[in-house]
């Protein structure tokens, strides 16, 4: 078995990041429309790509948003999908390697603070 050349990687997770918002419109559309077998497969979709760039958290959105389809909870599969959608910038930036403000770590004196109060 052979290993992808970190150029092939880095091609498919630039692929990935600018076709992401038309793997999730689909998605949004299908459980908006309760097409289900629509959505399921748009999910499975997403999944197997978000599963190859290392996308762990769109995958496993999807998985969540099968499970809601396969239990027919259309009120859940609305939820996770709106989950995916708002997933979409986060995942980008990540991907571009940009800073995310909501991962830096705290500081000692916001740590105090917290613990203090």
């Amino acid at each position: 078995m052979s290993q992808a050349s970190p150029e092939a990687a880095e091609s498919f997770a630039a692929d990935y990041m600018a076709l992401l918002p038309r793997f999730v419109e689909p998605i949004v559309r299908a459980v908006g429309a309760r097409d289900g077998d629509l959505a399921l497969d748009a999910s499975l979709n997403l999944k197997t790509k978000s599963w190859l760039a290392g996308a762990l958290r769109m995958n496993q959105l999807c998985s969540e948003l099968e499970l809601a389809l396969a239990l027919a909870d259309w009120a859940a599969a609305k939820a996770v999908a709106r989950d995916i959608e708002v997933h979409v910038p986060r995942l980008q930036k990540a991907l571009t390697g940009a800073p995310d403000d909501a991962f830096r770590p705290l500081r000692p004196r916001t740590l105090q603070t917290a613990i203090a109060s």
